[in-house]
């Protein structure tokens, strides 16, 4: 897509140019909370001949503010009288949370959700008549126990036509190495997974199920059991982009066990939704909300929890839009379906060393580019790969899950994933909030490596969603953590993908079966 613009000058781009940048540099978290009053920033992204401008959305994603509150102390004294007394507490309607209520629907219960939409990271928003994801977008397994849960839901998860991935070197011309050069290397490694896929040594999840030679892999890093097993290292570029998408971190950083559960789905069907996965948490939301009217609170940021041995939990918890009021309800049993790292914050009374180990795991920082197209769609297979891209690691067509005959024909979106190499410096620019400086090299180098999204279509706007701490980073050693942690405090149940120490809404979903089970038990 190039800039066209009848009767600009050099000069008058310049100015332009020099203006938009400067207020783009200008841009703090208090400026961007305030320009939501006056709409999106129109900006122009730098380098090469001019290109056209393009609006920036508002932010989307995380809600850090009560969650910062509470992380620098608010809460922290004795909870106030109880309000209400229920059977069940979830904390955390994300899609662990959401799947346990939707298990126990025939109890009491109230999911406390700090967001003002339940799904956690499976949100969808929609551009024209195009619904994309804002972060999880497909599942893999939908065997047993699955596909139950699914047909349950009254979901019936569609497979992706193949091919479904494209591997871009940004070079113009050169095809998808693993079709040429690399056909061998991809080959075996492809070859290495389906061996192992069909092992009874398979790290599968539940991780609780492991036999002692998986639990051996997740002493080894990725990247050292595959160069360990002759696997060519020019694929290595690939395989970080790959676990930096997935699992928050590059291959040599993550669990060779949570890496070959993951990798292996490259011989495998993927399902998806249009939207993404939040076809799942609106399907789950909605049969909650059938079971009893106000069961999901929204906007309610949770800071403490009082475990019993016998009676009731206490659950302290404030309206993320007032504070300073600290409220309070009674459950008889209750489940933290929040991230290991913050359930460790807000547990009172448990033992200070699984507090601490809970609190140390580290969590992967993200950003999400959703890029609204005007003009043809290009022909683009659902996911593609940006080899060596600095910025992203990849972008999935959002329309590409569509029948043939539904998808548009004069305008597209894009879902480009861009998970920060350094956590807490990604951390810090996302709360920053610099949209334009965040959204400019993105796109910057979507024209290196897609130029036919460009090329007969015009961005018109990127709509930026921000995870601070999107997902667990699954380093070597995780499975043997998550496996040593207790899911039990007292009347407290733990239920998180983290605790299979991989995020994935299969773990979600095993984690919320296990807690449905204990409470069912009593």
């Amino acid at each position: 897509m190039d800039f066209r613009s009848a009767g600009s000058s050099r000069a008058a781009m310049a100015t332009r140019r020099q203006a938009i940048a400067e207020l783009a540099a200008g841009l703090g978290a208090g400026l961007v909370a305030g320009l939501g009053a006056i709409g999106a920033l129109t900006i122009l992204p730098g380098g090469g001949a001019a290109p056209e401008p393009y609006q920036l959305g508002e932010w989307t994603g995380d809600s850090f503010a009560p969650m910062h509150a509470i992380r620098d102390g608010l809460g922290r004294g004795p909870l106030p009288a109880a309000e209400r007394r229920v059977d069940v507490a979830i904390i955390g309607g994300g899609l662990a949370g959401l799947a346990v209520a939707s298990l126990l629907e025939d109890r009491d219960l109230v999911v406390l959700e700090r967001e003002s939409e339940p799904g956690g990271v499976a949100k969808s928003k929609r551009w024209r008549n195009v619904d994309y994801a804002l972060g999880s977008a497909y599942i893999v397994d939908i065997n047993e126990p699955f596909d139950g849960f699914y047909e349950r839901l009254g979901l019936a998860p569609q497979p992706v036509s193949p091919p479904v991935d494209q591997l871009l070197t940004g070079s113009a011309g050169e095809g998808d190495p693993r079709d040429g050069k690399w056909r061998d290397a991809y080959a075996g490694l492809k070859a290495l997974l389906r061996r192992l896929r069909e092992s009874p040594d398979f790290p599968a999840i539940p991780i609780s199920e492991a036999s002692a030679p998986a639990l051996a892999l997740d002493r080894l890093s990725l990247l050292d059991f595959l160069r360990g097993e002759h696997i060519g290292g020019e694929l290595f570029g690939l395989l970080d982009a790959y676990c930096l998408s997935a699992l928050g971190a590059p291959a040599a950083d993550i669990s060779a066990y949570a890496g070959v559960n993951f990798l292996s789905d490259i011989n495998a069907r993927i399902y998806a939704f249009p939207g993404g996965n939040a076809a799942i948490a609106r399907a789950m939301a909605a049969r909650i909300s059938r079971a009893g009217e106000g069961r999901i609170v929204t906007g309610a940021a949770v800071y403490a929890i009082e475990p019993a041995e016998d009676g009731y939990a206490r659950v302290g918890w404030f309206d993320a839009h007032d504070p300073g009021t600290p409220r309070c309800l009674e459950a008889r049993r209750a489940v933290v379906a929040a991230p290991y790292f913050f359930a460790g914050r807000i547990l009172r009374g448990a033992d200070p060393a699984v507090t601490a180990t809970m609190t140390s795991l580290r969590q992967g920082s993200y950003l999400v580019a959703n890029c609204c197209f005007e003009g043809p769609p290009p022909t683009l297979r659902y996911d593609s790969w940006a080899l060596g891209a600095r910025s992203f690691s990849d972008a999935v067509s959002a329309a590409a899950v569509l029948p043939a005959a539904a998808q548009p024909k004069d305008h597209s979106v894009l879902t480009v994933y861009a998970p920060f190499r350094d956590p807490d410096a990604g951390r810090a620019r996302l709360l920053a909030g610099d949209r334009g400086a965040l959204a400019a090299p993105i796109v910057e180098e979507l024209r290196r490596f897609l130029p036919e999204a460009f090329s007969g279509a015009r961005l018109v706007e990127a709509r930026l969603t921000r995870w601070g701490h999107h997902h667990l980073i699954a380093a070597p050693g995780i499975v043997a953590t998550m496996r040593a942690l207790p899911k039990r405090f007292g009347n407290v149940v733990l239920a998180h993908s983290d605790g299979q120490g991989m995020p994935a809404v299969e773990s979600a979903i095993v984690e919320a079966l296990s807690a449905a089970e204990i409470i069912r038990r009593g």
